[in-house]
């Protein structure tokens, strides 16, 4: 990705025109600041970097830095190209708006009813949520959200309802909670409420996990991995795993580790439910009381061999 700082006029060479302090500067978020400061000193230095080598560098995630990067562009500072972005000669920029008439591309009815409605969303977050004095960022931040992760507007809504409920109403957090329903397949409202009862039902089997194994704590990240995958590729209900939680009762520190190799176990076999574990068990016990049986009735080698009579004991201790 390399960034070329774009002039095709010559009006001379200043790193921050007088115009993004007046007119840019006021509105962005300060880590949009951040970002554009960095990627002028890049482009001056003619400096190609990806955005993870990036994002490290400024000490942000690589979401926020793409965040970031919309930000930048829905306010024309800089444009999207093959290779990596272009910066914009603002400057240039205010001249053409100035002395050059622009026309226009014509929109389709399908597109402005689509803007029309995603406005009105976005109106709606602002007066629900910010009480009518919602950043311009949060607009920018909205509009990408739109275009990345396809929501309907009652999605969009529900989202900020949703962090708003958790008193967690930050990009950060909203940023989060958006591209876990974009990765749940979340763009309807019904999408949502299926993913979110979902959601509900794993986070009540993960909580009783917790207490059967004692975990005074919370789940770390590959522990809540192992959980997932017996309900969502494995489709395990409580039942089968409460099963395999059993299996632990004379383990000293049972481990979610220790189940999880049970029940990986149980899905080799092609077991589904209680009852194929219950079948498995009958026919165990069964295998053992037959081996168990022929055991006892087997002779060993010395029940073979004829014992030996003494009738004349006397006669014998005579001839001693």
């Amino acid at each position: 990705m390399k960034f070329v700082q774009k002039s095709s006029l010559e009006l001379g060479e200043i790193v921050l025109p007088d115009l993004f302090i007046l007119n840019y500067m006021p509105q962005l978020e300060q880590i949009d600041v951040k970002i554009y400061l960095y990627i002028i000193f890049l482009s001056k230095k003619q400096i190609e970097i990806d955005k993870a080598d990036l994002a490290k560098k400024l000490g942000i995630s690589e979401q926020e830095l793409s965040f970031g990067f919309e930000r930048l562009q829905a306010e024309e500072l800089i444009t999207r190209t093959t290779h990596g972005y272009t910066i914009t000669d603002i400057r240039e920029n205010e001249i053409n708006k100035t002395h050059i008439q622009k026309v226009e591309p014509r929109r389709t009815k399908e597109q402005t009813e689509k803007d029309r409605k995603r406005i009105a969303a976005a109106s709606a977050i602002n007066e629900s949520f910010f009480q009518g004095v919602m950043s311009l960022g949060w607009y920018t931040d909205i509009s990408a959200m739109f275009e990345n992760y396809s929501f309907s507007e009652e999605v969009m809504i529900a989202l900020f309802h949703y962090c708003q409920e958790r008193k967690a109403l930050n990009k950060k957090y909203v940023h989060a909670v958006a591209e876990s329903w974009y990765n749940g397949g979340v763009k309807t409202f019904e999408q949502l409420e299926e993913f979110l009862e979902n959601y509900d039902n794993i986070q009540k089997i993960k909580q009783k996990i917790s207490k059967a194994l004692r975990l005074n704590r919370n789940l770390t990240k590959y522990e809540e991995q192992y959980i997932d995958t017996w309900i969502k590729d494995y489709k395990y209900d409580f039942d089968i795993i409460e099963e395999a939680l059993k299996r632990t009762v004379n383990k000293a520190n049972p481990t979610i580790s220790y189940v999880n190799g049970i029940l990986v176990n149980w899905h080799k076999k092609g077991y589904k439910t209680v009852s194929d574990i219950d079948k498995e068990m009958i026919q165990t016990n069964s295998a053992n009381k037959r081996n168990y049986k022929n055991a006892s009735m087997s002779k060993t080698k010395y029940q073979d061999i004829d014992q030996r009579e003494y009738t004349n004991l006397e006669s014998f201790y005579d001839n001693m």
